[in-house]
């Protein structure tokens, strides 16, 4: 007793190889749209990386900017510094004290 495979029509097999070079198709376009798309997020986190350590050093130039002009301010300005300090203690201070 032997197995004999089924056969296979010429049509049925034309058929669905037919298919299959569709499908096939569909994916090929499907994977290039993704790649595409990796192609474009890796390109945006490339660029925000970038920026987010531009941004950081900027931020750090401005603080030290400011900390710059603060001492100039104190040593060229000391009466503002007692200004600014004489201002805080009037804000902080409760007006029961004030008319006392």
């Amino acid at each position: 007793m032997s197995i004999k495979p089924a056969i296979i029509l010429t049509e049925t097999l034309a058929t669905q190889i037919q298919e299959l070079i569709l499908k096939k198709d569909e994916l090929t376009l499907t994977r290039d749209e993704i790649a595409a798309r990796l192609a474009t997020i890796e390109q945006v986190i490339a660029e925000n990386t970038a920026l987010a350590q531009k941004t950081k050093e900027q931020v750090a130039e401005s603080v030290n900017l400011f900390l710059e002009e603060w001492k100039k301010i104190q040593e060229c300005y000391p009466e503002v510094r007692l200004g600014v300090l004489q201002k805080t203690l009037d804000l902080i201070t409760p007006e029961t004290e004030k008319k006392k």
